[in-house]
């Protein structure tokens, strides 16, 4: 059973604040990194205190100060991946500039040169990681040449496909693990009733209400295969195992499939009792293969 944790984020308009660093160009230096490899935590740790540098994507969510960037091998996003309902990030780096510096914003291609350095990491926006790239210094790259692979690319991601889908998980976790959430109600911060739930979900305008509109998920899926149904067959077949979840795990709540238990009480430790979905292992399970399989299909986007 997964916990919730709050991550407020806050998108920064204002980029153009930015003060500039590390736009010249230079001789590429240390370990190429990619995202499909940063997966690996352990394949990562090998780098630990070495050169590194990688190609992607600022993410446009960034502090004002310009102290550090997400990168991301998908452009024109506001918002880094993470996991669904956690604080970790997936398929995004955060570097860091040298200290007294600042990025200025480009939504261009960019290579990152820096140190990578293992810790325990809680940014400005609450994501977690256990490794960052510091003292790094951001160059823009020319992807004029760089072939057909990428304009399709970068066609999804201008689509807003890619981020659709990250916040269909945002849908399809709660579904499965509505019982760990938490919510402000007039007597104070508590776990969610399945009454809770159902009117996250089924009431017009409620914070969870997109996902069940119908033809929420077959939209997502026309919208993949306008921009190239054979390339992008993955990832359809991705959202597509996502909907069949998310239709059993709402079937499921709505047929009354679950229990009241005080086993999953520790965010407020004080015994207090929660519901839990009787198939919730299997969720867990199911959930985390379809997430992982979409990450892992992310990460092979790369420049």
């Amino acid at each position: 059973m997964k916990k919730i944790i709050a991550v407020v984020l806050t998108l920064i308009l204002a980029l153009s604040l930015f003060t500039a660093c590390g736009s010249k160009g230079g001789e590429i230096v240390g370990n190429t990194l990619s995202f499909s490899q940063a997966n690996s935590v352990d394949a990562m740790k090998k780098l630990d205190g070495q050169q590194v540098n990688i190609i992607g994507y600022m993410s446009t969510l960034s502090p004002i100060s310009g102290s550090f960037i997400y990168l991301m091998n998908l452009p024109y996003q506001s918002c880094p991946f993470c996991v669904p309902n956690t604080s970790e990030l997936s398929n995004t780096m955060a570097v860091y500039a040298k200290e007294g510096d600042s990025f200025k914003f480009t939504d261009r291609a960019v290579r990152v040169d820096g140190i990578l350095e293992f810790g325990d990491y809680t940014d400005d926006y609450g994501y977690q990681y256990a490794y960052r790239i510091k003292d790094a210094t951001i160059t823009e790259i020319d992807t004029s040449e760089m072939g057909e692979k990428l304009q399709l690319w970068q066609q999804l991601a201008s689509s807003g496909a890619v981020a659709d889908v990250y916040a269909m998980y945002d849908y399809v976790n709660f579904l499965c693990f509505w019982g760990t959430y938490t919510a402000e109600f007039q007597s104070g911060k508590d776990y969610l009733f399945p009454t809770d739930a159902l009117n996250f979900i089924q009431k017009d305008g409620a914070q969870y209400n997109y996902g069940y509109v119908d033809g929420y998920f077959d939209d997502i899926i026309h919208t993949i295969e306008q921009v190239n149904a054979t390339e992008f067959k993955d990832l359809v077949e991705n959202v597509r195992q996502a909907k069949e979840l998310a239709e059993s795990a709402l079937t499921a709540l709505e047929n009354g499939e679950y229990t009241q238990t005080d086993e999953y009480s520790g965010v407020f430790k004080d015994g207090r009792q929660q519901y839990r979905m009787n198939s919730a292992d299997d969720y867990d399970k199911q959930m985390n293969k379809l997430y992982g399989n979409f990450a892992s299909w992310l990460a092979e986007w790369e420049l």
